[in-house]
């Protein structure tokens, strides 16, 4: 689901002056920082990243432009788990310190949110504890206002959360909330550490405090929602979500997760209705523009889903996944030739995607273009050694038969377990489509989505299946 951010946007604001690479208060390179500040406010984070580069394609050194980038680029990676992003946004930031020169508190509150979320990204704690150590030395200095000292605390706190040290961030947000009541951003995570740490019970409790606290925010409800959602009350959810729209007719967030949560709750065509409307607000949202697609593509609406999924593997031409996605819905409409070369692009951008194995092996052999040499490192390893996606391409491949593969799902592992017996039974009714035995195949297709599991594209693929069956799902 669509999550809106309290990580740097709410938590401070900068104040942009005339710096002294201009004498003029209208000068081209205030406007555009003004400007580039107006879209980092508005989360519009590509288009602040474009006028800071024009910002210091004029003034190189200015501080401003640095910051105002390296928080865009920042945000924007964590937004899409870009590495590269983050780090160019650290980098930016920590020459933003360098070139104002005296030690503005705010202009390391993105270096310290980075690096924070480079540690989850990397998989690294190193990141979470140097900005931990960077936010202590900054708090040593006796000029911070209480506000400034709130924020860095808040970031603080955002460090051990990634550590997993929920002690201590719980005692951060307590430290900030004496220092500023209304922090919205710290009652939030204070929400986020319940859900992690605590009862079901407790936490939401933790984000009705928050919606109490901030009656008249659409993010209090919109984050509430989706923890809703996430704990399977989502009709709690949906109330929520509409409740958030209510206040802010343009809160994208829960316009999305609206839709997400309809389409997990078998309504999709409401739930195209709420994402069509998130991409009236903003058409650039991919994730939008792919749950459509996912709803399109369960009412049956071939091609308007496969659109939405080719427009947004071409607006993310790097992303493995939209490549992934438009492969099954491919597969699905029986567009064989198709998702074998989108599921190969997703495989060449990703190596590591090994799930997509089964999917390319189906293609190929609807296609009559196996080659098993392909297939060496799974037809040779022992069985003892194999995983699910070994037992699925062997089953495929003909060398275990159905029993076999469906008693290979784990047995320590419920959620996985559910997901694998999905799969098995898909690929079973699959492979008996294949075989011209489009009768049998129901069965298993049915079997596929006894628990609902609409993230999973096997359960998608089941679906379609028997509503092009002539089946009710």
């Amino acid at each position: 689901m669509f999550r809106a951010s309290c990580g740097l946007l709410l938590c401070f604001t900068l104040w942009l002056g005339a710096s002294s690479a201009s004498a003029q208060a209208q000068s081209e390179l205030d406007q555009l920082k003004d400007q580039a500040d107006t879209a980092y406010r508005e989360r519009d984070f590509p288009k602040a990243i474009e006028l800071s580069d024009k910002a210091l394609a004029i003034a190189p050194a200015d501080h401003i432009a640095l910051y105002l980038r390296g928080s865009s680029k920042v945000e924007l990676g964590i937004l899409l788990g870009d590495v590269e992003q983050v780090r160019q946004g650290i980098a930016d930031s920590r020459e933003a310190i360098r070139s104002e020169g005296k030690g503005k508190a705010e202009y390391y509150l993105p270096y310290i949110y980075g690096m924070s979320h480079l540690s989850a990204l990397e998989g690294k704690p190193v990141h979470a504890q140097t900005a931990r150590t960077v936010v202590d030395s900054v708090l040593d200095r006796d000029d911070l206002t209480a506000e400034q000292r709130a924020n860095l605390i808040y970031q603080r706190a955002q460090a051990n959360m990634q550590l997993k040290d929920y002690k201590a961030c719980d005692n951060d947000l307590q430290e900030v909330l004496k220092l500023a009541p209304k922090h919205l951003a710290a009652y939030m995570m204070l929400a986020d550490l319940a859900a992690r740490s605590k009862t079901p019970a407790e936490a939401t409790a933790a984000y009705s405090r928050v919606v109490q606290e901030f009656p008249d925010n659409a993010l209090s409800y919109n984050n509430r929602g989706m923890y809703l959602q996430s704990v399977g009350q989502t009709q709690a959810a949906l109330a929520d979500f509409q409740k958030a729209i209510q206040l802010d007719g343009k809160f994208l967030p829960a316009y999305i997760n609206q839709g997400f949560a309809l389409l997990e709750s078998g309504e999709p065509a409401q739930a195209e209705a709420a994402l069509t409307q998130a991409l009236t607000i903003d058409p650039q949202q991919l994730g939008a523009l792919s749950l459509r697609a996912t709803a399109r593509l369960n009412q049956d609406k071939s091609q308007e889903a496969l659109a939405d999924y080719r427009q947004v593997a071409l607006k993310a031409p790097e992303s493995p996944m939209a490549h992934a996605d438009l492969g099954f819905a491919q597969f699905f409409l029986q567009d064989f030739n198709g998702a074998l070369d989108s599921f190969r692009t997703a495989l060449k951008l990703e190596k590591s995607l090994r799930f997509l194995l089964p999917w390319k092996l189906a293609c190929e052999m609807r296609l009559q273009m196996v080659d098993s040499s392909n297939y060496q490192e799974t037809l040779t390893k022992p069985e003892a050694n194999r995983d699910w996606v070994d037992n699925v391409l062997l089953f495929q491949l003909g060398k275990i038969d159905a029993t076999q593969m469906l008693k290979s799902v784990s047995s320590t592992d419920p959620a996985a377990r559910n997901a694998q017996l999905c799969e098995g039974y898909y690929f079973i009714g699959a492979e008996l489509q294949r075989r011209g035995r489009g009768s049998d195949a129901i069965a298993y297709f049915r079997q596929a989505i006894q628990n609902k599991l609409p993230k999973l594209s096997a359960y998608r693929g089941a679906m379609v299946a028997l509503t092009q069956a002539g089946q009710t799902p």
